[in-house]
């Protein structure tokens, strides 16, 4: 099997290092600088596709649902493509000899734009506009989207966001419904009011990264999808339930949602929001006709 082959190589590999490795979710900016940190999510990841292949019951626990053995094989197939991809784009590490492995790894601007187009108009693009499978795609590539989305509406539910009320610095008061996802993460890890069945600090981690996706397009290797969902399956264990619509409470025993609100709105990040905060002096953009978009070639069928 392909993929076991190529984790056998990981494994060879001398910057991999099992012994550090603790299961965690990674730094998304350390990650980012020292590549050498996905050899263990790569290996912990692959084997639990690897043992599951011939049953899918086995991934249950890890995914939070029993996946197909169709899914199991796919996921699979696309992990070696990942791995091969992964190893072309950082030599350095020497994970496969004479590797040279080109694929995709971002969705460009009039992509998303067409994408979004398609699903206001699902019949015109069905049967006559060739997607070039960039709809399949964007469905792999949006997982950290989704994820994020996902985190942002679970953390609402577990403090009871309602909305916001931000004073202005002119005196003007504004009623939002904006939620300040990152601030109530960092209060929740400092605090002791809320009931997780993962650490704030993890999924703080795992929020981070989540955001990359809407700010660069980029894809993302598919072990890091598995392993944010893998993580996040815990924090979701408490909405399956035998009856529909029952209310969830996170908060810890003798903790009134008061005492929480109160806690919240007398913390330094949400009372004095600026206090000892570095701000931005002046910003500089670095421009290049390297990053200037291509055209696109996507065919409609009715122009033949």
């Amino acid at each position: 099997m392909e993929l076991k082959n190529y984790i056998d190589l990981v494994k060879c590999n001398p910057k991999y290092k099992s012994k550090d490795f603790k299961g965690n979710f990674p730094n998304p900016s350390s990650i980012k600088d020292k590549p050498h940190q996905h050899l263990n999510i790569i290996v912990e990841q692959a084997e639990r596709i690897i043992t599951a292949i011939d049953d899918p019951s086995l991934y249950m626990d890890h995914i939070g649902i029993l996946p197909t053995s169709v899914d199991v094989s796919s996921i699979a197939k696309i992990f070696a493509s990942d791995i091969k991809q992964f190893a072309t784009e950082n030599p350095d590490l020497k994970l496969i000899e004479n590797n040279l492995y080109l694929a995709q790894n971002q969705l460009p601007s009039y992509t998303l734009f067409r994408l979004s187009r398609s699903k206001l108009l699902p019949d015109t693009y069905g049967n006559y506009i060739e997607f070039l499978d960039q709809e399949n795609v964007f469905s792999l590539y949006s997982v950290p989207f989704l994820v994020r989305l996902a985190i942002e509406s679970k953390l609402k539910g577990m403090v009871g966001f309602k909305s916001s009320e931000i004073r202005l610095s002119d005196g003007h008061i504004k009623v939002s419904n904006e939620f300040p996802a990152l601030k109530v993460i960092n209060f929740l890890i400092s605090s002791d009011l809320i009931e997780s069945p993962i650490q704030f600090e993890e999924l703080k981690k795992i929020y981070n990264w989540s955001c990359g996706f809407v700010h660069t397009g980029k894809k993302e290797y598919i072990w890091m999808s598995l392993k944010a969902v893998s993580n996040l399956n815990v924090l979701f264990s408490k909405d399956y339930d035998q009856y529909y619509g029952q209310r969830i409470s996170y908060l810890k025993s003798g903790v009134t949602l008061a005492q929480l609100q109160s806690a919240i709105n007398s913390s330094p990040s949400f009372s004095e929001p600026n206090e000892n905060k570095v701000s931005t002096e002046a910003i500089m953009l670095e421009l290049s006709e390297d990053k200037f978009d291509y055209t696109s070639g996507f065919l409609d069928r009715r122009n033949k």
